[in-house]
C-alpha cells in the first residue's frame, strides 16, 4: 500500500531550536529520510498544529467530564507527538516553512472549524468536537499506515507505529 497524500494545511507555525548547534542532524542522518518519510513528518506536524487550538476550546465549551477527559488525553497525546515530529523534522533537515500551510485536506481541522466550534456550547460543542477529532484520527491512521508500509527511516516508521496505537486508544474514547 502506497502512502496516501492529499493537499494539507497548517495555519500554525512551530519553532525550532534557536541554537543551530542544538540540531543533531548531519548530512548522513538527513539522507536516511526518504521523500515519504519527509512528507509524513511535515503533514503530521501540520495536522497536529491545527488540532491544538480546537483542543484548547474543550474545557470552556463542554459540559461533560467525559469530553473534558477526552480533550485532555488528545491534547497530551498531540503535544507529545509534536515533540517527536519536530525532532525528526530537524534531523531530516526539513525547511522551517511547512509546505502544507494554507492547504486543505481530509481530517485537517480548519480555521473555520475552530471558529465555528468557538460559537458552540455543551452538547452542540461536544458533537462537533467529536466529529472533528474523529475525522482527524481517521486521517492520521491512514497516513501512519502509509508511512509504515512505504517509509524507510526507522525512527519515522517507529513513530508511525506509536501513532497508530495512540490513535486507536483515542478513537475508542471518541466513540
Amino acid at each position: 500500500m502506497g502512502m496516501v497524500f492529499v493537499s494539507g494545511c497548517a495555519t500554525g507555525m512551530h519553532t525550532h531550536s534557536e541554537n543551530p548547534s542544538a540540531h543533531t542532524s548531519t548530512p548522513a542522518a538527513a539522507s536516511s529520510f526518504t521523500t515519504t518519510d519527509r512528507a509524513w513528518i511535515e503533514i503530521n506536524i501540520a495536522m497536529d498544529e491545527q488540532l491544538v487550538p480546537m483542543l484548547g476550546l474543550v474545557d470552556s465549551r463542554t459540559g461533560t467530564a467525559a469530553v473534558r477527559e477526552l480533550g485532555r488525553k488528545a491534547d497530551a497525546s498531540t503535544k507529545a507527538e509534536l515533540l517527536d515530529l519536530r525532532r525528526l523534522h530537524d534531523q531530516a533537515g526539513l525547511p522551517a516553512e511547512n509546505p502544507h500551510k494554507g492547504m486543505e485536506m481530509p481530517g485537517m481541522v480548519s480555521s473555520d472549524q475552530i471558529t465555528h466550534a468557538g460559537t458552540l456550547r455543551e452538547a452542540d460543542f461536544d458533537g462537533y468536537f467529536k466529529k472533528c477529532l474523529r475525522d482527524h484520527l481517521e486521517q492520521k491512521e491512514r497516513l501512519a499506515l502509509g508511512e509504515k508500509s512505504s517509509g524507510k527511516e526507522p525512527q519515522t516508521v517507529s513513530l508511525a507505529s506509536r501513532v497508530l496505537q495512540e490513535q486507536g486508544r483515542l478513537s475508542a474514547l471518541v466513540g
